[in-house]
């Protein structure tokens, strides 16, 4: 089976997408609320509520309030019964024809009344996709289409495959001015995969291959590996020309240059708005600024702020590094001390410093270090309100990068800022949104050589938003430890990515941050892989995620989180981690190793080695929830699996799960709810496995054992 394509494998053939038929909409926000009076046959008693009114929709006009009870519509009680009373009451409505009168009962502060409305249409959407046309160019059927043939399950397959593709045009709110046919931060990647997601372990191999291919070229540079992250936000970066000579004067006015093109792109925010942005960077949707700041990152253009630095990013190859650094010595041998230039200049400070150990203390705009144990106590190549565009470039040396600033060690809040150590074991050492953290910009962290350790406390060490975030380690054994949201995490309209070539590393999330599940027993963590949305809920608008992802090449590694890790993603985001060789280790808890949550695509990929999971909670290896998308896939090695419950390929809630293990002498253990197990008639859960296993439930003499998790759509 290791062998075996995605074509002989996994391929469904399914219908052409759906036709949506128009469906009526009221135009309203849902909550629950009570009735003062007890009504029978209503569960708790509890009704649909308003939480707030779409502006030009039919509940307006009609004079519906923020806080109404609605009792029923057409006498008909909007009240629990049994299942879940938001998608009773969205069928209630959906069941309605379009411009029919429907009256609506409600109770408002203790008065009842009965209004007559008239349903719209609702608002048609069809979000674009990526195109991988050859991924799904089969002839033959496959041995999952074969067996859901023979089960008779092709029937559910396919209408689950409709529903998929009616949420991937899902309206997230509707009458917000930005949100018409398309909504523009859905990224087609993802739409993709909720409409093909059997295909989602051939996409992820394929995207990070992209991402780490030109970092094997023999004059590597990082400026292609920028253009493939830009691709994962729907924005081509326009071609750039080779810079003029590569020297000291060339590079400033490269850097001056790329500050005044970010600071025209800027131009169209007003002071006022640049100033909520950066205020509110981390951590956007806590309050109620949240609308006005995704209202705001929506007024300006991406693509030219990301363009803006290509012509900078032509400078990081091996070749001009070289050229740079010989440039410098020529120029500035001469001079005696530590620091052989320093001035003023249209970009701010500028600093070349010698071959010794040198300590930075002040911010700079740009930093070129020839060598030397050195100490960086300022913004060590992190953008702020007077250096839209910051730099560093290290060559050798151990060194020690220390700061409790945020927004430091590679990170660009509106504008850019790049850390580039070329050799060395260094050490990382900062606080929020840093080491490789794009915020409305790009933030890139580049480590060649040496052991490295990495400390931050949260949205670091690879996260982007509204941007890029890219830290990039080439070789040593590294650690890297964060408190939570990190380690290649894309927030909304970002592609957060942290990508390492070989060593033995050790990957630290979560432990400070309790989750409300169980805050005296688990944290959240939100990283290594993961992409992350915000729902819409009570007047707060919801966004689709970014798209976050975790690259280990070589190496015995080990990965330690617990709530939402792992190649997992929440609300319309993308998660991928793909570890390619070695012999690794993941623990996690919760929402983890490969899980969809909420109409989001979670993948996790570990290509070879022989490997050790565990998931305490569960709901992990390979799990869809609520119209998500979990794909878990281990291609060689003898492997041990041991998780709690919903694991190793296990669907709740119009959703897929996908557990795949190829090739290798399997151990496998979970609590309940797994292998190959759907919840409800609309889902479908996918295990694959090998002949040489132990510890599976019901096992059947299959040397190709796969397990459908379906039920017939009437039950």
């Amino acid at each position: 089976m290791a062998s075996l394509s995605y074509c002989e494998l996994l391929h469904v053939p399914s219908a052409p997408n759906p036709h949506s038929p128009p469906k009526p909409y009221l135009g309203i926000y849902l909550s629950s609320g009570k009735l003062e009076e007890p009504v029978s046959g209503c569960k708790d008693n509890a009704f649909i509520q308003v939480a707030g009114i779409i502006g030009g929709s039919p509940a307006e006009e009609t004079g519906l309030r923020k806080d109404d009870i609605i009792i029923s519509i057409n006498s008909t009680p909007t009240c629990r019964h049994t299942g879940n009373i938001f998608t009773d009451f969205k069928k209630m409505i959906e069941h309605q024809e379009i411009g029919s009168a429907a009256t609506i009962d409600v109770m408002r502060g203790g008065q009842r009344l009965s209004l007559t409305t008239r349903l719209k249409r609702a608002p048609p959407h069809n979000q674009q996709e990526a195109m991988h046309p050859d991924i799904g160019a089969c002839s033959a059927p496959s041995l999952l289409s074969n067996k859901l043939d023979v089960q008779g399950g092709l029937t559910v397959f396919n209408s689950v495959i409709d529903r998929l593709y009616q949420r991937s045009n899902a309206i997230h709110n509707p009458g917000w001015p930005y949100e018409k046919e398309t909504n523009p931060l859905q990224l087609r990647e993802l739409t993709y995969l909720m409409r093909h997601p059997l295909a989602s372990g051939a996409v992820a191999k394929g995207l990070t291959l992209e991402l780490v291919s030109p970092l094997h070229e023999k004059n590597w540079g990082l400026e292609e590996t920028v253009r493939k992250a830009a691709g994962l936000l729907d924005l081509d970066l326009p071609p750039n020309s080779p810079p003029d000579g590569i020297t000291f004067p060339g590079l400033l006015r490269t850097m001056e240059e790329t500050k005044s093109k970010v600071e025209h792109a800027l131009s169209r925010l007003r002071p006022e708005e640049k100033a909520l942005l950066r205020e509110k960077a981390l951590r956007p949707w806590d309050d109620d600024k949240w609308n006005a700041v995704l209202d705001i990152s929506n007024g300006f253009d991406r693509g030219e702020l990301l363009a803006a630095f290509t012509p900078l990013l032509s400078f990081f190859t091996r070749d001009n590094l070289s050229l740079l650094k010989e440039d410098l010595i020529a120029r500035f041998g001469h001079n005696k001390g530590p620091i052989l230039f320093e001035a003023t200049t249209p970009i701010g400070k500028v600093i070349v410093g010698g071959q010794g150990p040198n300590v930075y203390t002040e911010d700079a705009a740009l930093i070129l270090d020839l060598g030397g144990d050195d100490l960086y106590l300022n913004n060590a190549g992190g953008t702020r309100p007077d250096i839209p565009v910051a730099l560093v470039i290290d060559w050798e040396g151990n060194d020690r990068y220390i700061t409790n600033e945020i927004f430091s060690q590679g990170a660009g809040v509106l504008g850019g800022g790049f850390l580039l150590d070329l050799s060395g074991n260094d050490t990382f050492v900062s606080a929020d949104g840093s080491q490789g953290a794009g915020f409305f910009g790009i933030g890139l962290l580049y480590h060649d050589r040496g052991n490295s350790i990495y400390k931050a406390r949260s949205f670091s060490q690879g996260t982007g938003q509204m941007g890029i975030g890219l830290i990039v380690n080439k070789t040593g054994n590294d650690h890297y430890l964060c408190s939570n949201d990190a380690q290649g995490l894309g927030l909304f309209g970002g592609a957060g990515i942290l990508i390492d070539e070989a060593g033995d590393e050790y990957y630290q999330l979560g432990g400070s941050e309790p989750d409300f599940r169980d805050p005296l027993k688990s944290t959240v963590s939100m990283g290594q892989g993961f992409g992350k949305g915000i729902r819409p809920e009570k007047g707060t608008h919801g966004v689709p995620g970014g798209t976050g992802i975790l690259i280990d090449e070589k190496g015995d590694d080990t990965y330690i989180a617990d709530y939402f890790a792992q190649g997992s993603s929440y609300y319309y985001g993308l998660g991928i981690l793909n570890d390619m060789a070695g012999n690794d280790q993941y623990i996690s808890g919760r929402y983890s190793q490969g899980a969809g949550i909420h109409s989001s695509v979670g993948i996790f990929v570990d290509q070879r080695g022989n490997d050790f999971y565990y998931a305490s909670f569960g709901v992990a290896q390979g799990m869809g929830h609520d119209y998500g998308i979990g794909f878990f896939e281990d291609d060689h090695g003898d492997d041990y699996y041991w998780g709690g419950t919903l694991v190793q390929g296990a669907t709740t809630m119009g959703s897929v799960g996908v557990f795949i293990d190829r090739d290798g002498i399997d151990r496998y253990w979970h609590l309940d709810s797994g292998q190959g197990f759907a919840t409800e008639s609309d889902s479908i859960a996918v295990m694959i496995t090998t002949e040489s296993a132990a510890g599976l439930k019901n096992p059947v003499d299959d040397k190709r054992s796969i397990r459908l998790g379906l039920k017939p759509l009437d039950q």
